[in-house]
């Protein structure tokens, strides 16, 4: 299970990469050309926005296999162990019934896209393929976040070595 959810995560952080690298030098390569007088690039700004949300979308999914979503951490100075672990589940249960709620109306969004055949102003790319990132991210986070909480309650998450540290 373990190699599963550290193959999703990689693979999500390749794709991540892949798409910080498309954004960020075809947003430098239009501005140059554009200020340079060389030639303009019309579907520049169109493309690095969809890179962008779909960052943001399949980055909320990488946080989630990191645990490294917003949290309070006061409250495990004072709670005990077994107090802090029916917390982290219910805040997991909170955060993968919104998770499973909004990708399955992300999934209604999909399909009315579909059915209605639009296409991107510039690019003229399906418009259904923009808003797959919302229900795909969001069930990636749901996955991910699920499985982070139950390595965290049944202890088996490995600590990192600032962790390990802390706990000498």
């Amino acid at each position: 299970m373990k190699k599963f959810f550290d193959g999703l995560k990689r693979a999500e952080e390749v794709l991540l990469v892949i798409l910080m690298v498309i954004m960020c030098v075809i947003i430098f390569v239009a501005t140059v050309a554009r200020f340079s007088g060389l030639f303009i690039i019309p579907w520049a700004e169109e493309l690095a926005r969809y890179c962008m949300i779909w960052v943001i979308f399949l980055g909320i999914g990488v946080a989630a296999c990191n645990g490294e979503h917003f949290c309070v951490e006061a409250l495990e100075l004072f709670c005990s162990k077994r107090i802090l672990n029916v917390i982290y589940v219910v805040n997991s249960v909170l955060v993968l019934g919104f998770c499973v709620f909004a990708s399955c109306y992300g999934f209604r969004i999909l399909e009315s896209q579909m059915a209605s055949g639009q296409i991107t102003p510039s690019l003229r790319w399906p418009m259904w393929m923009m808003y797959l990132a919302i229900p795909l991210g969001l069930l990636l986070m749901a996955i991910c976040y699920g499985y982070h909480t139950y390595e965290r309650v049944t202890g088996k998450l490995e600590l990192t070595e600032k962790e390990k540290k802390e706990t000498e």
